[in-house]
């Protein structure tokens, strides 16, 4: 996520539940496949998907959607169909997260054709969402956190930004929310003639997948839903997640004995910044912010790393050791990026998925909380879930349904670690609780995204019998941590 959004006008509750039954078939668009023209898409086929702008108004003005497939290497006799990913957010980019297939065991490659796509309003499909980058939260450079005035800052500045953002986007954002992409995603499995869905979503994309399982539960296959959103969340309650990069950070911290490092050059950071060769000052929100998103993932951990021990080095050694560490950290991957490149789109589909909003009282109480929970991180986080409405007053929303109870009864693996840096694990435990048929599969780590990029063959032989067979397992799993190669 992250970070990190219902009305069905033609569906009632039954059984507690916002559905009634499945939605009619939609009638399948032709995915004309042709090699990508792209050298970063090498080796995929591209297409696109016309889908009308409005569902109410198929015969209205439409949208098309970017889509890639990376062909099943498999006989006639070895493929199953076509395994669906969507890389979460909300916002993210299916075709920037294309080489995730290539990832992919032999045995799910030869069975399945594996395709994304980049969602209604995002990257590659067109109209697009545009004009939208926010800033990084405004924190002072040293001294004691006022958050409630960081927070003010922020709503003021995503405030004016979304509202630019919406004036320039409006017909687009209306239709651009999760609820809209699960029909988009219906329609996907149709063009490809597949009879059932095939699914793997990450983060946001659990959100998605649940949507799809509201709306269509008939036609699951199999759904693969890792490091999860709770569904039955609000706006309000997304912000429970702002503590969570200071559970991952602390894992990396005590598995890596960087616990004291770490404290010594944010108590030095806090007083004063360090003065880089490039005439700039690194500050501790330089060092947290690359910290907090790289140790999520195991292959970024030399970056956190390298962040940390050269941040040290520049404050506490000498000489040519000192200088060869600021003259390191003047590297843009070690630096705060200078805008927060998912935060307007961010708000746009998330404001879009959820119709409360948060009373400032509300937001004071979550924020000192937050900041209580994560003293590192949970003030820099929290600041954009409660902000991220500001300035979409006027939008009218089309929230995701929120399974009331517990249901439908669809097959599905939950994916999440005890420690995730963005989707905390009693989210997943609350997936869980929704859809009794599902099976938890639990990492005790940091990690966010486990399936294929944590190195971990307890996970991985789970995930990939289950994608195969599409029979989940009797009982819970529980997979240990994988030590990452030094």
């Amino acid at each position: 996520m992250p970070a990190p959004g219902a009305i069905l006008a033609a569906l009632a509750l039954i059984a507690g539940l916002g559905i009634v039954g499945t939605p009619p078939v939609q009638a399948a668009s032709a995915l004309s496949w042709q090699a990508c023209a792209s050298a970063d898409l090498e080796g995929f086929d591209c297409a696109t998907l016309v889908r009308p702008l409005d569902r109410a108004k198929p015969g209205g003005a439409s949208v098309r959607l970017a889509v890639v497939r990376l062909p099943a290497t498999g006989t006639a006799e070895q493929r199953i169909g076509t395994l669906f990913m969507n890389p979460g957010g909300p916002g993210g980019s299916g075709l920037e997260a294309a080489s995730t297939g290539m990832l992919l065991p032999p045995e799910v490659r030869a069975s399945f054709d594996f395709v994304t796509w980049d969602p209604r309003g995002i990257g590659s499909s067109t109209p697009a969402i545009i004009d939208c980058l926010a800033p990084m939260p405004a924190r002072p450079a040293t001294g004691k956190v006022n958050w409630q005035r960081v927070l003010d800052q922020r709503i003021r500045d995503l405030g004016r930004i979304n509202r630019e953002c919406y004036k320039t986007n409006r017909t687009v954002i209306e239709h651009a929310g999760t609820l809209d992409n699960a029909y988009d995603l219906d329609a996907l499995r149709a063009a490809v003639g597949d009879e059932k869905l095939t699914y793997w979503g990450i983060s946001y994309g659990t959100m998605l997948g649940s949507t799809y399982a509201q709306l269509f539960p008939d036609r699951v296959r199999a759904l693969v839903m890792d490091s999860n959103v709770d569904p039955q969340t609000t706006l309000a309650a997304l912000s429970a997640g702002g503590p969570a990069p200071d559970h991952s950070i602390g894992f990396y911290l005590e598995t890596n004995s960087l616990d004291d490092s770490l404290k010594q050059v944010l108590a030095a950071l806090d007083k004063r910044t360090i003065a880089l060769p490039d005439g700039t000052r690194y500050t501790r929100w330089d060092l947290l912010d690359v910290v907090a998103p790289m140790v999520t993932t195991p292959s970024a951990w030399p970056i956190a790393k390298a962040a940390i021990e050269d941040s040290w080095l520049a404050v506490f050694s000498t000489g040519p050791t000192r200088e060869a560490a600021r003259q390191r950290l003047t590297a843009p991957k070690l630096q705060s990026p200078t805008t927060d490149q998912n935060a307007g789109v961010f708000s746009a589909i998330l404001c879009q998925d959820f119709a409360d909003r948060i009373s400032r009282l509300e937001m004071r109480e979550r924020l000192n909380w937050s900041v209580r929970e994560g003293p590192l991180y949970g003030g820099s986080l929290v600041v954009d879930f409660l902000a991220a409405c500001s300035g979409y007053e006027a939008a009218k929303p089309d929230p995701v349904p929120s399974p009331l109870a517990y249901g439908p009864d669809v097959p599905g693996l939950i994916l999440n670690a005890t420690r995730d840096g963005s989707t905390p694990y009693q989210w997943a435990v609350n997936m869980a609780r929704v859809y009794r048929q599902m099976r938890m599969v639990t990492m005790a780590s940091g990690y966010h995204a486990l399936y294929m990029f944590t190195g971990s063959s307890c996970v991985d032989d789970i995930v990939t019998q289950y994608l195969i067979s599409a029979s989940t397992p009797a009982i819970d799993q529980v997979c240990p941590f994988p030590v990452p190669a030094s």
